[in-house]
């Protein structure tokens, strides 16, 4: 337990909130999930959990803190659309998570190809890997890097790197809570020369340094209908840039994050209907005139995905 005691005897069940315990001289006692630091099976004989989210069991010795749970989920969206603009959209989400009670391994991942009329307007991919430290059951360090690169365009990638802390509400299988502030440096990649073509030029350089502050959320909630086959989920950071190194052109905020459903045919296979945000607020200062670049992209996927 958290408090130091130790309890033997056989679990007969596993909840979401609670596990119930049969002690050797016949009684039976019930704890909270969160009253438990850690537990050891002494044999093959697993207890079966009350609910699909039960938690998965680890065997190992009382001391050892270096066991591994992996989990991880992948999502497909395809869009065929033929009438008068021919349009072809492939989006790949997926993510690994590797964790132990002290520390947590992750990656995010996204590719993105689009075509219309048998011509390519988009063709990228993000990684996000992650580190975290984690101090107790609440409070962890965060340090990621953030890189996004765009095979079609002239500022071909931008590259984030972020580190600050982290507090966990909950987690487990099925549901998650938590909230992170971080501060790190972005970087944008422009082509060689390619601020030499503008009448004014904005740069010298083709690498642009921006100092950030961000704020990210990861949520994921069953809803109890329909024996809780149903989750909503949202997972994003909104990004602050604290210093501008152009007095032509100001980079105030970017926000990515996705909202939405995820339907559970069975412990496994999902379909999710969800919308991503993709917005970047900057301003382009030029002889006093003050013009607003808003590039703001919403992206609505059915997909198709699994997860282990």
């Amino acid at each position: 337990m958290h408090n130091g005691d130790r309890l033997t005897g056989t679990i007969e069940n596993v909840s979401d909130s609670q596990v119930r315990i049969t002690l050797p001289y016949g009684s039976t006692i019930t704890v909270k999930r969160s009253a438990l630091k850690r537990w050891r099976l002494t044999n093959e004989d697993k207890p079966k959990p009350t609910v699909k989210t039960g938690m998965k069991f680890l065997t190992f010795a009382p001391d050892d803190l270096h066991a591994w749970i992996w989990t991880g989920s992948s999502d497909l969206n395809v869009k065929l659309k033929h009438t008068q603009t021919k349009t072809n959209n492939v989006n790949i989400k997926g993510n690994v998570e590797v964790s132990s009670l002290e520390w947590r391994y992750s990656l995010d991942g996204e590719y993105i190809y689009e075509t219309a009329n048998n011509l390519t307007n988009s063709h990228e991919y993000q990684l996000k890997p992650m580190l975290d430290f984690f101090f107790d059951q609440h409070w962890f360090l965060r340090s990621g890097i953030d890189v996004n690169y765009k095979m079609l365009a002239s500022r071909y990638m931008d590259l984030d790197y972020a580190i600050g802390p982290g507090y966990r509400f909950w987690n487990d299988k099925r549901h998650r809570l938590e909230l992170m502030i971080q501060a790190g440096l972005a970087r944008s990649y422009f082509e060689e020369g390619y601020w030499d073509t503008t009448n004014i030029k904005i740069f010298d350089e083709r690498i642009i340094n921006y100092p950030l502050l961000n704020v990210g959320w990861d949520y994921r909630q069953p809803l109890r209908v329909w024996q809780e086959n149903i989750e909503i989920f949202s997972k994003g950071g909104y990004k602050r840039f604290i210093a501008q190194p152009s007095s032509y052109l100001t980079r105030e905020r970017l926000m990515k994050g996705s909202i939405g459903l995820r339907y559970y045919f069975n412990h496994h296979v999902r379909l999710s209907l969800s919308s991503d945000l993709d917005w970047e607020d900057m301003h382009l200062n030029i002889n006093d005139s003050d013009i607003s670049i808003d590039n703001r992209e919403w992206r609505h996927y059915l997909s198709l995905g699994a997860s282990f």
